[in-house]
């Protein structure tokens, strides 16, 4: 059984379907291919592909609150129609370009964010440093999940899936921008290093579930 620590860097995210993931991945690839260190290596096991919807460090006891709320919010959604309109660049606060795809926030997707931080913001715990992450991470890392509700919520979310360290061209062979897909899936996440999903705890459906359909968003 997974063991989390006393408090958890948790990342409440929508899982793009199967083909996007890929295409998240191989984007990654040609990123490490030339910065074999960058840090981030998605894959669909230990570093999944993401759209973060909300950020914070919570009390391991209070997971399964969180999870019920973010299910009975899931369970009132339909699936998102979704669209990455371009490659998206950002400095690091240790001075490296970030590459991401962004994604055009529509109004269903910013009502989503913003019902989500309104749940699980009372279940906020004090900090616990790196210990509340899934393996090493870095200060960094600590700032990024702290700052989330000051600097990545609510007015300021911006939607994107992290594709890793590095110049990502925008110009990238295979992919024709704008590129849309549908989300359909919710999860809450144990955080990694850089922010990346770790370890799914719970998943979700998005819409109307039968009962049957409902035992299957239980912790991993």
């Amino acid at each position: 059984m997974y063991e989390l620590p006393d408090t958890v860097a948790i990342d409440v995210v929508l899982l793009p379907p199967g083909p996007i993931m890929d295409m998240a991945i191989g984007a990654n690839r040609a990123l490490l291919a030339g910065n074999p260190d960058g840090g981030i290596r998605l894959d669909r096991a230990n570093c999944l592909p993401h759209i973060s919807v909300a950020m914070l460090p919570a009390k391991s006891g209070d997971i399964p609150e969180i999870n019920a709320r973010v299910d009975r919010i899931a369970r009132r959604c339909s699936p998102m129609a979704m669209t990455i309109d371009a490659v998206a660049k950002h400095r690091s606060s240790t001075g490296g370009t970030v590459s991401a795809f962004h994604i055009l926030r529509a109004e269903i997707l910013q009502l989503f964010h913003k019902t989500v931080m309104n749940a699980v913001k009372p279940y906020q715990a004090p900090p616990a440093g790196p210990a509340m992450f899934a393996g090493e991470a870095s200060a960094p890392s600590v700032d990024c999940l702290l700052r989330f509700g000051k600097t990545s919520a609510y007015e300021r979310y911006s939607p994107h899936i992290t594709i890793g360290f590095g110049d990502l061209p925008e110009i990238i062979p295979g992919i024709d921008f704008p590129f849309r897909f549908e989300a359909a899936k919710a999860a809450v996440c144990h955080l990694g290093s850089h922010c990346t999903c770790r370890r799914v705890l719970a998943e979700f459906d998005l819409g109307p579930r039968t009962p049957a359909a409902r035992g299957r968003a239980a912790r991993r």
